[in-house]
């Protein structure tokens, strides 16, 4: 089991939370990559882990767009 990386999650979701992604799919998202491990395929990630993921990159692309029109 990988350590968890508080710093990381903490600038994680200040990042995410900063680009209008919803709270609970920034703070999901942050706790996986916090928890990431190098060394496992997919860096250890579940199918759900990964979901979260994409929710919260989908989010911050989209909050981005806005913030250039």
């Amino acid at each position: 089991m990988p350590e968890f990386n508080q710093q990381l999650y903490k600038t994680s979701l200040d990042v995410l939370l900063s680009a209008n992604v919803p709270k609970d799919v920034a703070e999901v998202a942050s706790r996986v990559v916090a928890s990431d491990d190098a060394k496992l395929p997919n860096l250890g990630r579940t199918p759900v882990d990964q979901e979260f993921i994409d929710k919260a990159i989908q989010h911050y692309w989209a909050g981005q767009g806005d913030a250039n029109s």
